[in-house]
């Protein structure tokens, strides 16, 4: 049987320390809630990935985040392979819009939406990136005009 790793004794006493966690309760889930996004949201793209966003008022509903590979991309395998790299290269750079989350009075829904199957987890990463930089850059426009 193989002995869990250690973790180090090292303390870390910066307080700008960043989670790279994704739990399940920071994921879109719902019928409701794809529906809404559907329905009423806006989007940004790039040539691999779409970003669908909604902003709502309530901050109750804070930030969440949902990832979705439709059937045109291939067979479940592929969708799963493609959904899993999304959501990687999301954990990896939730921070850039999440840390708005502490002065922010409104929440925000939002999916990636992948458009190939044909794609890396380089390519993945820094499409994710490029989107959640735009989103950031809107939101703040969007509620700095209130």
């Amino acid at each position: 049987m193989r002995r869990k790793e250690q973790r180090s004794n090292l303390s870390i006493t910066d307080s700008t320390e960043r989670r790279f966690n994704l739990p399940k309760s920071h994921r879109l889930s719902g019928k409701k809630n794809f529906e809404e996004l559907f329905n009423s949201s806006s989007f940004f793209a790039t040539s691999k990935i779409t970003l669908r966003f909604v902003i709502h008022s309530e901050a109750s509903r804070k930030f969440l985040a949902g990832f979705i590979a439709p059937k045109r991309i291939g067979n479940a395998v592929e969708r799963v392979r493609v959904k899993r790299l999304l959501r990687e290269a999301y954990r990896l750079n939730q921070h850039l819009i999440t840390d708005l989350s502490p002065s922010c009075t409104f929440a925000v829904h939002y999916a990636f939406v992948a458009r190939h199957s044909d794609i890396d987890f380089k390519a993945a990463q820094k499409d994710v990136s490029y989107l959640l930089r735009k989103l950031r850059e809107h939101v703040i426009s969007k509620t700095s005009a209130q």
